[in-house]
């Protein structure tokens, strides 16, 4: 499992929290893959996938969170895509 996370670089206090987070979660969760997508070198890409902000979160290359999400909601959304695959998305706004 690939996780994506939008910076802006190392002076974004969000971007920064973003990471953070996805390490956390990704000390607990082995098949997890770190990458930070900077703005800059992949502007086209964000474009493509209507991101505008940094601190997004991409799981596989899909948009799953604008904004940074709690621990907890990003463990929940990363425990569904291992146990259920990407068809539990429909689940993950109720």
């Amino acid at each position: 499992m690939l996780i994506e996370v939008v910076s802006a670089g190392p002076g974004c206090s969000i971007c920064q929290r973003a990471i953070k987070l996805v390490k956390q979660v990704a000390e607990e969760v082995p098949q997890i893959e770190v990458q930070e997508i900077h703005v800059v070198d992949h502007f086209e890409r964000l474009q493509e996938l209507n991101i505008f902000s940094a601190g997004a979160i991409l799981i596989n290359g899909k948009t799953e969170f604008v904004t940074v999400p709690t621990f907890n909601k990003l463990r929940e959304r990363v425990d569904e895509l291992l146990h259920h695959g990407n068809h539990s998305q429909d689940q993950r706004s109720h």
